[in-house]
């Protein structure tokens, strides 16, 4: 990976235009990577409304949980630590905890997202906090060239659900890999608040096909297919809650497809994209965890578990850990 961009507050390894001849070659594979649902001006502009939208309140409520539990997040924080998170957003949960951490010292704050205009807004969510700021667009995989920008210690922070959006293995190797031993690792998660197959995760699970298949969401994931040509009849979005096998056992996780129900051309700038009646587009996924699914899995892993937060009704936590040495 090459900087394709670099200035004293922003560092660009990937450009536009690459997403853009991604997104290209994905489609010829019938397959739409969630992270290219928020590539653009456009596709910032789409996710911080649904972001905000009363139908899709996840990370709602763990932006609410941080906020109320930031004093005592705070005790576990040596006054060294920078801040780094990674898939940003628009930077406000970034502010609750840089807000404490400005009161023991001068962090430095590395915003990491796969949207440029992202990071442009996580950087402005902080002009005014006295904190060195760095946005950095690149891809969560490149993770071990991401941490050649960043100074340690580092209280490393995947906010906002984003944790769940990986294969559990994947992102807690990922993240061991590139932690020191002096760094810190939060994360939040919205979870299903009881056993799998108790009566509060069924009415939770319900709860959440009716969240992440909302006319929000879907019109959210739809928008590449729509921008490029295709029209709201030649299609179909369908999400399905399904059980998947793990080395802890069963786990919920979301499936997303685009159900092609018109043969359609997508015109792109790398090219033309045609599908067929009946053909499918693979998307991303979201885990649906249990507390203690999280718990095994960051033991496994090699994390040190900290301190965990739970809200009230016990449907988002949030969690500090240490990599195990």
């Amino acid at each position: 990976m090459q900087t394709m961009q670099q200035n004293p507050e922003k560092i660009e390894l990937i450009s536009e235009k690459d997403l853009k001849e991604k997104l290209y070659e994905n489609l010829k594979q019938h397959h739409l990577p969630d992270y290219l649902l928020y590539a653009g001006s456009e596709g910032a502009k789409n996710w911080l409304t649904l972001n905000g939208s009363e139908n899709f309140p996840v990370a709602r409520g763990l932006k609410e949980l941080l906020r109320e539990k930031v004093e005592e997040i705070g005790r576990f924080i040596p006054s060294c630590m920078n801040l780094v998170s990674l898939g940003v957003g628009n930077g406000e949960k970034e502010r609750i905890l840089l807000e404490k951490l400005v009161q023991k010292s001068s962090p430095s704050y590395y915003a990491i997202d796969i949207s440029s205009k992202l990071v442009d807004s996580a950087l402005e969510t902080v002009r005014d906090l006295p904190v060195k700021k760095t946005g950095i667009v690149g891809f969560i995989e490149e993770l071990g060239v991401l941490k050649n920008y960043w100074r340690p210690p580092v209280l490393f922070c995947i906010l906002g659900n984003t944790f769940c959006n990986y294969e559990p293995d994947f992102i807690l190797k990922l993240v061991r890999e590139n932690l020191d031993s002096g760094d810190i690792f939060l994360f939040d998660a919205h979870i299903l608040p009881g056993a799998e197959g108790s009566e509060a995760a069924k009415a939770a699970s319900r709860s959440v096909l009716g969240t992440y298949a909302s006319r929000e969401n879907a019109l959210f994931n739809m928008y590449p297919l729509i921008h490029y040509g295709m029209a709201l009849e030649d299609f179909d979005f369908e999400l399905l809650l399904s059980h998947v096998d793990s080395r802890i056992g069963t786990l919920y996780r979301t499936r997303k497809t685009m159900n092609i129900l018109k043969e359609t051309s997508l015109e792109l700038d790398s090219g033309t994209v045609t599908f067929k009646e009946g053909d499918i587009i693979g998307m991303g996924f979201t885990y649906k965890y249990t507390y203690d699914q999280i718990i095994a899995f960051l033991n496994i892993c090699e994390f040190d578990v900290l301190r965990t937060f739970l809200s009230e009704d016990r449907t988002n936590v949030i969690i500090l850990a240490k990599k195990r040495t």
